[in-house]
């Protein structure tokens, strides 16, 4: 069980004092059962469980299941509120949006939703097709329009 522990420290980012003082226990309490030294006891799972209790029981006892409870392992997606860490890469410099005029802007707002030929009407010329226009709903829905031929 003191490897599942510090797994839930290395994932919650904090050390073992740290994980002390926030479960409410001695720090040498918490160092003798990293250390194999003592096995915790119903009070100080019971602490840990309460105090994270995004942390699935099953697995902090038996080993058995996914740290997290309701954790599926899945690939970030869009909607995802924190990106995976990854290596910062190079990107090129970010320029000024398209100006609309006015009436374009009216034009996409009273429709629903644009049409593909009101966006490209709105975007520069920048010597590139468009491959597809994505519209993302609120309900988590998306329409997908791609250029007529």
């Amino acid at each position: 069980m003191n490897i599942r522990i510090k797994q839930i420290m290395d994932y919650k980012q904090i050390s073992s004092s740290e994980l002390a003082d926030t479960i409410g226990v001695q720090r040498s309490n918490v160092t003798h059962v990293l250390q194999g030294r003592n096995k915790p006891g119903f009070q100080f799972i019971s602490k840990l469980l309460e105090t994270f209790p995004d942390i699935n029981a099953k697995w902090l006892i038996t080993g058995q299941g996914d740290m997290l409870i309701g954790d599926v392992p899945k690939k970030a997606d869009l909607f995802d509120s924190q990106p995976p860490k990854q290596e910062p890469e190079q990107r090129a410099p970010i320029e000024d949006p398209p100006v609309i005029k006015e009436e374009k802007q009216a034009e996409v707002i009273n429709s629903n939703p644009p049409t593909p030929e009101i966006v490209k009407s709105m975007v520069p010329p920048l010597n590139k097709e468009i491959e597809r226009i994505v519209v993302f709903y609120t309900d988590q829905t998306f329409k997908q329009y791609l250029p007529s031929n």
